[in-house]
């Protein structure tokens, strides 16, 4: 990947902030009070990139282009990584039962709960 390309891609990166990132980051910051103080922010953070990744996807409607597919990887990649950082086991647990049981509604064709609703469960559940 030539820096040009990789320049662009973290431009947009930065855009997702201002296209609802940040106020999904915002939405997430309740939900981890009563996790670790240090951790709260990372966990947040990846809560919010879980369901910013999703909706770019696509995930239960018509594939994303590429570089929309792309962005919601890089997005799923970094939550991932912040989890693995800052989660306890039990809470990465639960989160990916929360993305596999919307990848499940997904390839079923049924409806799932909304993204937020089960990451915000996952929180609980991983306590």
């Amino acid at each position: 990947m030539s820096v040009q390309t990789l320049n662009r891609e973290l431009d947009r990166l930065e855009g997702l902030w201002t296209d609802g990132l940040s106020d999904s980051y915002r939405s997430y910051l309740d939900a981890v009070a009563g996790h670790e103080p240090h951790a709260q922010p990372k966990l947040a953070l990846a809560a919010a990139l879980i369901e910013v990744g999703l909706r770019l996807q696509g995930l239960g409607g018509r594939a994303a282009p590429p570089p929309t597919l792309l962005m919601g990887d890089l997005c799923l990649a970094r939550a991932s990584r912040l989890l693995a950082d800052a989660a306890s086991q039990s809470l990465q647990v639960a989160f990916a039962q929360a993305i596999e049981s919307l990848s499940a509604a997904a390839a079923s064709g049924q409806q799932a709960r909304p993204a937020r609703d089960l990451l915000v469960h996952a929180f609980a559940a991983g306590r």
